[in-house]
């Protein structure tokens, strides 16, 4: 063990001290962007977390560069929560919906992610959110297994990329039908090629509860106003 106040152990703790302040900021842009946008002033991030601007100025130089962060955080999150269940089956068309439903689940059951997706603008979204690496990885898996008969890849990776980005933004602008997740989700299955009799039983097939733990930015943020 290394005794307090040695260079290893000062370090430690300069290190987790860093990090606790960076997560402290990424929780409060999370909360301002979801409100205000992702044209929000640092100000506005800087007062809510309670810090001094030059403080702010150690961990991100810009607006953009503190929305990319937070947005890779929230996907990360996502990511480590839902692709180990997507990942209990190896049929592909299975998973992508599964995948699917429950990012759609997220905007549901933490609002303030809802409003952060619907405030992004598409490109943002697309290339940093919504857990697109792992949809993407199964449509690939669909078209080499010749699952997706009806779509190219490029075509069937764009297809699910902005069926879910769109219902995501309007899930979380509309007050739409209970069953409006499940019911994009078949569609988008059919889209890519699923036969009616599949994509209604997989659609029908129950999802397990979407954990997150207590240090992530979207538990922390989900009943927290600015």
């Amino acid at each position: 063990m290394k005794a307090e106040g040695t260079p290893n152990h000062r370090s430690r703790v300069a290190a987790e001290r860093r990090e606790k302040t960076r997560a402290k900021l990424l929780h409060s842009a999370l909360i301002v962007f979801s409100q205000k946008g992702p044209h929000a002033l640092i100000e506005d991030v800087i007062a809510h977390a309670g810090m001094a601007r030059g403080s702010f100025y150690n961990y991100f130089k810009t607006n953009e560069e503190l929305l990319v962060a937070v947005a890779c955080e929230v996907n990360n999150e996502l990511l480590r929560a839902i692709d180990p269940v997507v990942q209990c089956t190896t049929e592909p068309t299975e998973r992508i919906a599964c995948g699917a439903r429950l990012l759609l689940r997220a905007v549901i059951e933490f609002p303030q992610f809802g409003s952060f997706v619907s405030r992004l603008p598409v490109p943002t979204a697309n290339s940093s959110l919504l857990g697109i690496r792992f949809l993407a990885r199964d449509v690939a898996l669909g078209v080499v297994s010749d699952r997706f008969m009806r779509v190219r890849k490029r075509a069937a990776v764009d297809l699910v990329a902005g069926v879910v980005f769109n219902a995501a933004y309007s899930m979380a602008r509309e007050m739409l039908e209970p069953d409006y997740p499940d019911a994009i989700v078949k569609a988008m299955l059919l889209g890519l090629g699923a036969t009616e009799s599949d994509a209604t039983r997989i659609i029908a097939t129950p999802l397990p509860n979407l954990v997150l733990p207590a240090t992530s930015i979207l538990f922390q943020a989900q009943n927290i106003q600015i």
